[in-house]
């Protein structure tokens, strides 16, 4: 049912779509880009909140190209704190393992699709929709103090496209990170402050939507090409967040670079490196009357 809305949908105007893919873009960032183990002791919340406000976003249509866009928009911001489902300031999953260094979640990420008469590099060659990404990512705690924590992050993920022609699978990513978080105190408000850092890696599937040019899309300053799989860069990225009963407050910059890329030979690729600056601001307006204790 959700499946034949979705493409239904999208089937009635482009514009529209793309207009969605960017808020639900924005949406997954509020959930996902953030995700962190929680290091304050357990307190008693509702099982389900909902937020809703702004978000606003800056970033390259892709690595690799010059240019950029910039919206903004309103985000829905669901939380939800089941035994296994779960929705909250940690990301987007479905908690399979969870003890004091382990946790294993069945993981959600999303890419904005791209649209190619906005990029002169793809002018002629078709779009690339937006993509779903999910697969299981195990966190595994390295150490942690009243007030900070290190994490090791190994997600692997399927990327699924959603677009006028329903859903399809091109590959799979895998993005291992060394994240580091701090909690602190200012303004009367709960702050965290996070960094993280990792490699990308990607199959040739998955790399070659983005980076592979068909022999019959080639021109004379644009030659076929075919993207292998392997490393696809590095990306850094600092996070601030505050999130209270009331309101959920997050900024964003994330650094990619795909300097020594196994694509970096492609004829889309015009630069080595990119920045996405962010900002989501959600006011919590429903709250469920049944709590839990997290």
């Amino acid at each position: 049912m959700f499946k034949k809305l979705l493409v239904s949908h999208i089937k009635r105007s482009k514009y529209v779509n793309y207009l969605r893919c960017r808020q639900t873009k924005v949406f997954f960032l509020g959930l996902v880009v953030l995700g962190s183990g929680q290091i304050s002791s357990a307190e008693e919340l509702p099982l389900w909140e909902l937020g809703l406000g702004i978000g606003a976003l800056h970033q390259p249509y892709y690595v690799g190209t010059k240019q950029t866009r910039s919206f903004a928009f309103p985000v829905p911001v669901p939380v939800y704190r089941g035994n296994v489902l779960k929705s909250d300031d940690e990301g987007v999953r479905a908690e399979l393992l969870n003890n004091e260094r382990f946790k294993l979640d069945l993981s959600l990420d999303f890419n904005l699709a791209v649209d190619s008469d906005d990029v002169d590099l793809r002018a002629g060659m078709p779009d690339v929709d937006s993509r779903l990404q999910v697969g299981p990512s195990l966190e595994v705690k390295l150490a942690e103090g009243d007030h900070d924590q290190w994490l090791l992050n190994l997600p692997v993920r399927a990327s699924i496209g959603v677009g006028s022609n329903g859903l399809d699978e091109s590959g799979f990513t895998f993005a291992p990170n060394i994240t580091y978080f701090r909690d602190f105190d200012w303004g009367k408000k709960k702050w965290r402050a996070g960094m993280a850092f990792g490699p990308q890696f990607g199959t040739s599937d998955y790399q070659n939507l983005y980076y592979g040019v068909a022999p019959e899309f080639a021109t004379e300053s644009r030659p076929a090409y075919e993207a292998d799989s392997g490393y696809s860069g590095s990306r850094l990225l600092l996070s601030l967040r505050s999130n209270d009963k009331d309101r959920l407050w997050v900024w964003f910059i994330r650094y990619e670079n795909i300097s020594g890329a196994s694509f970096e030979d492609s004829p889309l690729v015009e630069t080595s490196d990119g920045v996405s600056v962010g900002l989501i601001f959600s006011k919590y307006l429903f709250k469920s009357k049944k709590t839990v204790i997290r």
